[in-house]
C-alpha cells in the first residue's frame, strides 16, 4: 500500500477498514449537511456566505469538507456531476445506520441526511 497511499491506518481485524470507511462517509455527508444549512440560513439572514466560510475556517468549525466541499462547491454553486452519487452516498449511509443498528444505537443525524438523500432522488437527482 505505502507505493499508491501516503496516509495508511490499520483499523483492526479484517473488516475495520471498510468500516472505518463507512463512517468516514457517514461524517462526512452530515458536515456537508451542515455546510448547506450554514450557507442558506446566512443568506436568508443577508450574512455574505463567503464571510461565514471564512470565519468557519478560522474556528472550531474548520474542517476537511468546510475547505474542499464548502469553500470549492457549495460557495461558487459548482457541483461536479457524478463525483459521489447520491445513490452511492445512500448505499454507504445505510450501511452505518446498519451497523448502528446491530450496536443498539440510534443514529438521528445520518437518518435525518437518508431522508434528504431520498428526497434528492425522488427529485431525479440520484446519479448526480
Amino acid at each position: 500500500m505505502q507505493c499508491f497511499a501516503s496516509d495508511i491506518t490499520h483499523c483492526g481485524a479484517i473488516g475495520s477498514g471498510q468500516v472505518t470507511k463507512v463512517l468516514n462517509n457517514m461524517v462526512l455527508f452530515q458536515t456537508v449537511t451542515a455546510l448547506s444549512e450554514a450557507y442558506a440560513i446566512a443568506r436568508g439572514a443577508g450574512v455574505d456566505p463567503e464571510v461565514l466560510f471564512d470565519a468557519l475556517s478560522k474556528g472550531s468549525a474548520d474542517s476537511f469538507a468546510l475547505r474542499n466541499h464548502g469553500m470549492k462547491a457549495i460557495l461558487p454553486r459548482q457541483f461536479p456531476l457524478r463525483a459521489f452519487s447520491v445513490d452511492y452516498a445512500r448505499k454507504h449511509l445505510e450501511y452505518a445506520i446498519e451497523l448502528a443498528s446491530e450496536g443498539g444505537i440510534e443514529p438521528g443525524g445520518a437518518r435525518n441526511v437518508l431522508e434528504l438523500f431520498a428526497k434528492a432522488i425522488e427529485a431525479g437527482e440520484g446519479d448526480s
